[in-house]
């Protein structure tokens, strides 16, 4: 049962570290939307906190995968450490 938690968690780490990196470059299209639109593209901001916001979103997503494979090694040495105790539980 542990095994079985400890792979839906590293599962859903993943997905969510996937789905994190994939939209990672959303703020980077924004930003060129932005720029392109304007009559003069010289003027105006260049919208460097939007490339800041794309890194940290990669970064983040990286950390999710690190989460993710941090929770099966946590779960499975928990696992060993508490199985004993599962197995002696009261029987009803």
């Amino acid at each position: 049962m542990i095994f079985i938690a400890s792979q839906f968690l590293f599962i859903l780490f993943c997905l969510i570290g996937l789905i994190v990196w994939s939209c990672s470059d959303m703020p980077l299209a924004w930003r060129e939307i932005a720029i392109n639109t304007r009559k003069d593209a010289e003027q105006g901001s260049p919208y460097t906190l939007m490339r800041l916001l794309s890194i940290c979103l990669k970064i983040f997503a990286v950390l999710l995968w690190i989460l993710g494979v941090a929770s099966i090694v946590a779960l499975n040495a928990a696992g060993s450490l508490f199985s004993g105790l599962i197995e002696s539980g009261p029987s009803f």
